[in-house]
């Protein structure tokens, strides 16, 4: 064979063995674009799913049953008609009965107030002047 030929076949196997690298290389990339965009549409999904939840929540929060609820869960309201029960267990009833019976006993008697009976001028010069004369 000649050296010439000899070239141009080294020449056609270093084009083939390039070409073979770029064909694997473009695969490769396709395949992690691919990849991502799987990743993406599973990402796409869960937003949607979580979109859609909180639609959900945000048409049930606009409804008069949840407004109800929340009024009676913390404003400690309730419907005409409808009669609050309270369900507590006999460990709490034990020990708000002892608070109760220490408060009870513990507090001071309560004094009777000095205005009690007067009139309304009365009191106003009890309060003013500190006078305890009824005119």
């Amino acid at each position: 064979m000649k050296p010439r030929y000899q070239y141009a076949l080294a020449l056609l196997i270093l084009i083939a063995v390039y070409e073979m690298y770029l064909i694997v290389w473009y695969k490769y990339r396709d395949f992690q674009i691919n990849a991502y965009i799987g990743v993406l549409n599973v990402e796409n999904a869960k937003i949607e799913t979580n979109i859609e939840r909180k639609k959900n929540y945000l048409a049930y929060v606009r409804t008069n049953a949840y407004l109800d609820r929340v009024a009676k869960a913390s404003q400690n309201r309730k419907n005409p008609g409808e009669e609050a029960v309270f369900l507590v267990d006999a460990e709490d009833v034990k020990n708000y009965a002892k608070i109760d019976v220490e408060r009870t006993i513990v507090s001071e008697p309560k004094k009777s107030s000095p205005t009690i009976g007067m009139s309304n001028r009365e009191k106003w010069a009890y309060y003013v002047l500190r006078s305890d004369r009824k005119e």
